[in-house]
C-alpha cells in the first residue's frame, strides 16, 4: 500500500484534473475544483492546468478566496487558490453571483440560515450535486 507521503502531489492534482476536464467536457458535470492549494503549488501546476483545459476548449477561473459555504469545511479553502474549470462561462458568473449574493447579505447584516442554505444549494448545484448528496453535506455539517 502507498501512503500519501509517495505520492506526488503535482502529478496527483494533474491527474485530478485532466479527469475533471474529461467530465466537465462531456456535460458530466458543471464545475469542477482543483484542491485547495499554496501560490507555490499553483504555480508550479498553473500552465500545465491551462494546457488540459485548451485541449479541449474549457474555461479556467482562478479563485483566491473560495466560495465559503455550510456544506464544505471553510479551514482548508482559506488562504489558498482554487482553480475553477467549467465549459461555460456562465458558470463561472452563476458561481460569482453567488459570492455577491452572500457578500451584499453580510454588508447588509442580513446573512442568515436561510441565505445560508440558497447560496450552498446554489454551489452544490454548479458542481453537479444531486439532492441527496447536498441534503448529505448539509447533514454532515449540522445543517
Amino acid at each position: 500500500m502507498t501512503s500519501s507521503r509517495d505520492i506526488d502531489w503535482r502529478s496527483h492534482q494533474l491527474g485530478a484534473m485532466t479527469a475533471f476536464a474529461e467530465v466537465v467536457d462531456n456535460g458530466c458535470k458543471r464545475l469542477a475544483l482543483s484542491s485547495p492549494m499554496t501560490r507555490e503549488q499553483f504555480d508550479s501546476v498553473i500552465e500545465d492546468i491551462r494546457e488540459i483545459a485548451t485541449k479541449r476548449d474549457l474555461i479556467l477561473h482562478v479563485d483566491d478566496e473560495f466560495l465559503e459555504t455550510i456544506i464544505f469545511d471553510h479551514e482548508p479553502i482559506r488562504g489558498k487558490t482554487v482553480i475553477h474549470i467549467v465549459a461555460e462561462q456562465a458558470t463561472v458568473d452563476e458561481y460569482l453571483g453567488l459570492k455577491e449574493k452572500k457578500q451584499k447579505h453580510r454588508e447588509a447584516g442580513t446573512l442568515n440560515e436561510e441565505v445560508e442554505l440558497e447560496v450552498a444549494w446554489g454551489l452544490g448545484r454548479l458542481l453537479s450535486y444531486d439532492d441527496d448528496s447536498i441534503l448529505r453535506l448539509l447533514k454532515k455539517r449540522g445543517h
